[in-house]
């Protein structure tokens, strides 16, 4: 049962981060709600008279889990957080499937967005997993104040590195136009 058990800085690092992407995300999209009507339109996996509520509800599930993630750590809150990213990678997902890549993520955040791309799909694979280990159970440790300024930097290089990933997935088709 030990072997099930994962450092605390670990899950509390990786929560940090992959709620600050969820309230920020959904923020963002709620503030720009007719933008990210049209990506849920564009998207083609629901009926088009659902996808003005889903453009509206998915934002506020984003918010709610990255919530959870901050105010009930562990399960419920992991849980939470890979169910929302699971939903939003299988709308890339299927599109990917029908061949459609030329479309906007939807994934909130500044002015250029990436298309849907496999190496998107591999981005969330990389989220979901962060958010399945905050959602794992922790060690009993008790956490000193080194480790929390550990856990910051953890969360920190994270949210960098998602950013990295965004802005090169968001560069990638400008490249391959300058390459032909």
């Amino acid at each position: 049962m030990d072997a099930l058990l994962i450092d605390p800085v670990l899950s509390r690092g990786c929560a940090a981060a992959v709620a600050v992407l969820l309230l920020v995300g959904g923020g963002q999209k709620l503030l720009n709600l007719p933008v990210f009507e049209a990506v849920v339109e564009l998207y083609e996996v629901l009926p088009r008279a659902l996808a003005p509520l889903f453009a509206r509800l998915f934002p506020l599930l984003e918010i709610l889990a990255g919530a959870l993630v901050l105010l009930a750590p562990g399960a419920i809150g992991g849980a939470a957080a890979v169910a929302v990213l699971l939903l939003a990678s299988a709308g890339i997902l299927v599109n990917l499937l029908r061949g459609r890549r030329n479309i906007d993520c939807g994934c909130g955040g500044g002015d250029s967005h990436p298309r849907l791309s496999w190496a998107l799909l591999g981005r969330n694979a990389v989220l979901l997993l962060a958010a399945a280990i905050a959602g794992l159970a922790v060690s009993a440790r008790e956490l000193v104040w080194i480790d929390y300024l550990t856990v910051v930097a953890l969360a920190l290089a994270l949210l960098g590195l998602y950013a990295a990933t965004n802005q090169l997935l968001a560069n990638q088709p400008r490249y391959q136009a300058l390459r032909s």
